[in-house]
């Protein structure tokens, strides 16, 4: 192994904050970064950039993102892998070569990949655990000058769950809106964060399918709880289902995670749990469910049922 080259796989956030410390350590000067999207470049004008000296530079750091002949999954380039392979046996010494796997599930099938492994210093990140999760909260605050009850991050948690990415960028707003040398406190996650209901939308939906009718009636109490609008409740439940059997569909026919996170224009780490749940459910069950709150929808529009009677006889009926 040597120190020009890295690779970095796992979950997308703890990843990139992961390179951005490395790059930080590389250089001072992140205008002289270049960057490259293999779903665009062919790897072999990567190869070609990382051999070429760099101009009035000692070091040049090439990134690279997308590195799908590392996986499975189909590539909309044809690379030309064994360009890549030739310069891992005999890395340019003036290059950094940092590749950026982020939620990519990298396959021994692949011989790129099993020659890159030899040489490369790896870095894998693994989903964090609640601990770690309070713990890299608590340095993204303190990294603005500000400091975070312990109750305030456990709001914060149960808010967006663990949706990385959306965590960072609401530790962003309670930093800017607490300032330096404040606290963030749990009235503000409660002001300023809005309560993520994907999860409890999903865990409903499990509830329905599973036929847990006392489940299925605790969580829609709560749901209400959390919004008084049931017409909400009934769309999310709605546009949930559809996008369930949409993905199985779209398992079905052959569509990898990425190609499902171009499809619904969405990041990688969101497609994750997307096929995850979709791959939970049967599809025949879905369409069942689609079509039911597709006609209770229709029912409370054409003012045949009230909508908080039709909700609860739904759920009442399964």
């Amino acid at each position: 192994m040597n120190d020009l080259i890295y690779l970095f796989s796992g979950e997308e956030v703890i990843t990139k904050t992961k390179i951005d410390l490395l790059l930080t350590k590389l250089t001072k000067k992140p205008g002289h970064i270049t960057r490259y999207d293999c779903d665009v470049t062919n790897i072999a004008e990567v190869i070609n950039d990382a051999m070429t000296i760099p101009f009035l530079e000692d070091q040049k750091i090439i990134v690279i993102r997308n590195p799908r002949f590392l996986t499975d999954e189909a590539s909309p380039i044809n690379h030309n892998i064994d360009s890549f392979i030739k310069y891992l046996k005999n890395p340019c010494d003036t290059t950094y070569l940092i590749i950026d796997a982020s939620n990519m599930k990298l396959s021994l099938n692949q011989k790129a990949y099993k020659a890159l492994r030899n040489v490369a210093v790896i870095t894998e990140t693994k989903p964090l655990d609640d601990v770690e999760i309070k713990a890299w909260v608590v340095r993204l605050v303190e990294k603005e000058g500000v400091s975070i009850k312990e109750d305030a991050i456990l709001r914060l948690i149960e808010y967006v769950d663990r949706d990385m990415v959306r965590m960072k960028n609401e530790i962003g707003k309670l930093t800017n809106f607490v300032g330096k040398g404040n606290t963030i406190t749990v009235d503000e996650v409660d002001s300023l964060v809005c309560k993520d209901l994907d999860g409890d939308i999903f865990e409903l939906i499990k509830a329905i399918i599973n036929k847990d009718k006392i489940k299925t009636l605790n969580l829609y109490h709560n749901l209400s709880k959390s919004t008084q609008d049931i017409m909400a409740i009934i769309g999310m439940v709605g546009r949930s289902f559809n996008t369930l059997l949409t993905t199985s569909k779209l398992l079905r026919a052959g569509y990898s995670q990425n190609d499902i996170a171009n499809y619904y224009q969405v990041s990688s780490g969101r497609a994750y749990y997307m096929v995850r749940d979709a791959k939970s459910f049967k599809v025949d069950v879905l369409e069942d469910y689609v079509r039911k709150m597709a006609t209770l929808d229709y029912q409370i529009k054409s003012g045949q049922i009230d909508k908080n009677i039709g909700l609860e006889l739904l759920l009442l009926t399964i």
